[in-house]
């Protein structure tokens, strides 16, 4: 990504302008191809969705009239007195057993013939541990004996009810797929109390069209609220567990899973719901046609575009190119250069003739700085040799000392030893970062001198943790303090007595110095609004305690300076929080002069 950034810097403004305009053209194209293709797959889903549920809803229906008809049929047969006979016969050498079974083989024959779909019925006596059998097809060719307990176990309940129904190929030897119903028989004399069972096979043409489906790309598919599937085109998945049981929420809807689309119906009043799917491709193929030839007519005007944009930009480009070319020569030297106006054309006149101007201007501006260059070098020479000043004050200030040490003045001594260190640590030998026990001696000097200036009134307490000693801090950073708690707190307070406290403690990777003093104190808003006009510029603000707080800042982040508080003896206390580095970058040093 990067390699491609630069090698686009380095086109000319022409190509960088033809590249824009096909972009903007190309990304209009796709976005017009984008929401074609959108509106043209959301209208075909719509219609397709729309033809789906017509369909699950005409099979629902069917099916469920079905279902219906086989609850119908089998409460009508397990109630029915004849059948009811033949379950309360016990013995088959009893007088009442043959009037029993004839009665109930008339029923069954009567249903059989009934129901053209009805391939045969089965009622199967608990007591006698037997069963009557009417069908189309002989008994061994269903092979009802040996199949029907094993079946039953397979079956679902259609509803909250006894009744049992299962699609399978189990009855037939495997050769055709039959709905197989079970309903148990009770007594009608005594409550609960299963005699025998009823079972029922039909041929259901909704199934069968649901399993000999061959439609291409869809698909129909019979499944229980519980997710097991009763039919569907892959007769091998009869009777397995769908992965999208979770989805089959209310009565209809619809969802999207493995690249297939989804409609479901439930049939009502039962427990089963009719899926129709189509996959995807299937859905947008109808318009894959429209979308590519839409496409190709897109992908040809824009090439049409390229070849118009890149003639009229190149045009158009020409009298600018001329100015480039002019600036190239210009940056190899020739400075006679200059732009015939003539052929530039009306846009182009006055770029030309600045250009021009401009270069008549250069000209006159390289003399102006070559003696303005002259001049700055006399400047630094005249600043080196005002360097060697402060050597001469220190011989002088020492000369001064001794002469009162040799005179007994011990108070002079002391003045004048005190003012030479100041001095000294004021210069630092040009250093504007110094060790913070520099610093604070510097402070200590200061007091000297502005308690033989006052008369003693000043107190100091000062501590300086060993681990803080060698952290850096910007020079003159805490003796504007120390004057102004001198000179607005304890000079002008009754009595002109107080004490300054003084102390820095090392905090993880930070150092605090905390400059405390006794003097009239502020109130709680005159330290609020200092606090927040320490960054600021502002006239009526402290310019010594806004530089101090400012050179910190750019030293060392906005996250370190100066923070004052009330303190319990009624006077002020600031708190100077700095990082605790040893060494200071050259670059740091470099933007702290820059930006002061």
């Amino acid at each position: 990504m990067k390699k491609w950034k630069e090698r686009i810097n380095r086109w000319k403004f022409d190509r960088k302008m033809q590249a824009l305009i096909i972009t903007f053209i190309t990304l209009t194209t796709l976005i017009v191809l984008i929401v074609f293709t959108s509106s043209s797959v959301t209208s075909l889903k719509a219609k397709s969705m729309e033809l789906l549920q017509g369909k699950n809803a005409t099979l629902a229906e069917n099916y469920r009239n079905m279902l219906e008809k086989y609850k119908a049929t089998s409460i009508a047969l397990v109630i029915d007195r004849s059948v009811q006979s033949y379950m309360e016969c016990s013995e088959k050498q009893s007088a009442d057993y043959e009037t029993a079974i004839t009665g109930a083989h008339n029923v069954l024959y009567s249903s059989l013939n009934m129901s053209s779909d009805l391939n045969f019925i089965s009622v199967v006596n608990y007591q006698l541990d037997d069963y009557i059998y009417r069908g189309k097809v002989a008994l061994p060719a269903t092979e009802f004996q040996q199949v029907y307990e094993k079946d039953i176990e397979q079956c679902k309940t259609g509803q909250n009810s006894t009744l049992k129904i299962g699609f399978s190929n189990a009855y037939f030897k495997g050769s055709q797929y039959t709905v197989n119903v079970y309903f148990p028989i009770y007594s009608v004399n005594q409550v609960m109390e299963e005699k025998g069972l009823l079972c029922m096979n039909y041929s259901n043409p909704v199934l069968e069209q649901i399993i000999n489906e061959q439609e291409t790309g869809q698909r129909t598919e019979v499944v229980s609220t519980d997710g097991t599937v009763v039919a569907m085109g892959d007769t091998e998945k009869i009777g397995t567990i769908v992965d999208y049981t979770d989805k089959l929420l209310g009565e209809q809807g619809s969802f999207y899973q493995n690249g297939r689309l989804y409609v479901y119906q439930k049939v009502h009043k039962w427990n089963y719901y009719i899926i129709s799917s189509i996959a995807s491709i299937e859905l947008y193929r109808p318009s894959i046609h429209a979308i590519s030839l839409m496409a190709v007519i897109l992908i040809i005007l824009i090439f049409i575009s390229y070849m118009i944009v890149k003639k009229v930009i190149q045009r158009v480009y020409q009298p600018l190119d001329s100015v480039v070319q002019k600036m190239d020569d210009v940056a190899s030297g020739s400075l006679a250069v200059r732009i015939d106006v003539e052929n530039m054309g009306e846009d182009f006149v006055k770029l030309a003739t600045g250009f021009n101007s401009m270069m008549e201007e250069i000209l006159v501006l390289m003399e102006q700085v070559k003696q303005e260059q002259h001049q700055i070098e006399q400047i630094r020479f005249n600043s080196l040799q005002s360097q060697i000043q402060p050597h001469f004050l220190y011989n002088t200030l020492d000369c001064i000392h001794w002469q009162a040490i040799a005179d007994g003045n011990q108070e002079i001594s002391t003045l004048v030893k005190a003012l030479a260190r100041y001095y000294r640590i004021c210069l630092s030998r040009g250093r504007d970062v110094i060790p913070l026990k520099m610093e604070i001696e510097h402070v200590q000097n200061y007091l000297i001198i502005q308690n033989m200036r006052y008369d003693h009134i000043i107190g100091s307490e000062i501590s300086l943790n060993e681990e803080c000693r060698d952290a850096m801090i910007p020079k003159l950073t805490l003796q504007p303090l120390v004057e102004n708690s001198i000179y607005h707190g304890i000079k002008v307070k009754q009595g002109k007595e107080g004490s300054i406290s003084l102390r820095a403690v090392r905090q993880g990777d930070d150092v605090k110095i905390i400059l405390a003093d006794t003097g009239t104190g502020m109130t709680q808003k005159q330290i609020d609004d200092m606090n927040q006009h320490l960054s600021e510029y502002d006239e009526s603000f402290g310019y010594g305690v806004r530089n101090v707080n400012k050179r910190i800042e750019l030293l060392y982040g906005a996250g370190y300076g100066l923070h004052y508080l009330k303190n319990s003896s009624g006077g002020v206390t600031v708190e100077i929080h700095i990082p605790y580095v040893t060494e200071v970058q050259d670059e740091m040093l470099q933007g702290e002069t820059a930006n002061v």
